[in-house]
């Protein structure tokens, strides 16, 4: 399974010593996409455990609470 996400930023997203310690040790960094909490994991891959193998799918504004779409099969 794989998501397809739309990404607007030019530029890498720099951590600050600060914000590495308000997010607090270890920090987990948000590999599905669809975290309100970029580029830390919030929880949200939790939507995604019925995804299919062999499918692609687009969920409405990268958000694991809106619908999702299959937008390729493999």
């Amino acid at each position: 399974m794989a998501r397809e996400v739309t990404h607007e930023a030019h530029g890498p997203y720099m951590i600050d010593e600060d914000e590495f310690d308000e997010q607090g040790n270890p920090a987990a960094i948000c590999q599905c996409g669809l975290s309100d909490n970029k580029p830390y994991c919030d929880g949200s891959h939790a939507g995604t455990t019925d995804e299919e193998e062999g499918k692609v799918y687009k969920y409405e504004d990268d958000d694991d609470e809106n619908e999702r779409h299959v937008v390729r099969e493999e």
